[in-house]
């Protein structure tokens, strides 16, 4: 089975980057991204899925019932069966898209439309892999039709921003966006500084 360019959801991703880190501290050293997923999923994905299953269930049930309480409440009398059909047909769908949503599962999410006239080339692609390493976070880049990458998140493919070859590679122009996600303590802060550097006429 191949792990790399896996189809990847939030919460999975989320999953998989507290298991680098951990996998990490095990082996004393860095892993790579493409090295965690196949240790997940090889080790950990089947019990993980199994609990998070279980948890969603009481956690959806929660809200169920909640619901239900509300809208009796409302009515002046038990609704029953009734008010958990009506939160079945109308939130359920929602609910669920919420807990698979990158804010839900603690990523940073930012669109950056590059304003500098040469692009994504090597001195650039060199000082974002320069603030990659500087905040304590994990970062990922997306292009339209890029070819190489380390995982799809709900079918878009993302690739580790780590190596200056391939951002070279993406071949990124001004005028075009890119979208980065991020994850960790310095997210927000990684991805500022990453905002700042591409969106400056001159490198």
């Amino acid at each position: 089975m191949t792990f790399n360019n896996k189809d990847l959801t939030p919460s999975e991703l989320k999953a998989i980057e507290e298991h680098r880190y951990f996998l990490g501290v095990e082996l004393k050293r860095e892993v790579s991204i493409d090295e965690a997923i196949q240790s997940f999923f090889n080790k950990y994905m089947e019990d993980w899925r199994r609990e998070k299953t279980r948890r969603d269930n009481l956690e959806q049930l929660q809200e169920i019932q909640k619901h239900k309480y509300l809208k009796s409440q409302e009515a002046g009398r038990d609704l029953g069966e009734e008010a958990v059909d009506e939160w079945m047909k109308k939130y359920a769908e929602i609910w669920r898209q919420e807990k698979e949503s990158l804010l839900a599962n603690d990523f940073v999410s930012r669109k950056i439309t590059i304003k500098n006239k040469n692009g994504l080339h090597v001195r650039p692609s060199g000082t974002l892999v320069e603030i990659a390493k500087k905040y304590d976070c994990s970062i990922y880049i997306h292009k339209d039709g890029m070819e190489h990458y380390n995982f799809k998140l709900n079918g878009v493919p993302f690739m580790n921003v780590s190596s200056v070859l391939s951002l070279v590679g993406l071949c990124a122009a001004m005028g075009d966006e890119v979208t980065f996600i991020a994850y960790g303590k310095q997210a927000k802060e990684a991805l500022d500084a990453i905002e700042a550097l591409l969106t400056k006429e001159k490198f």
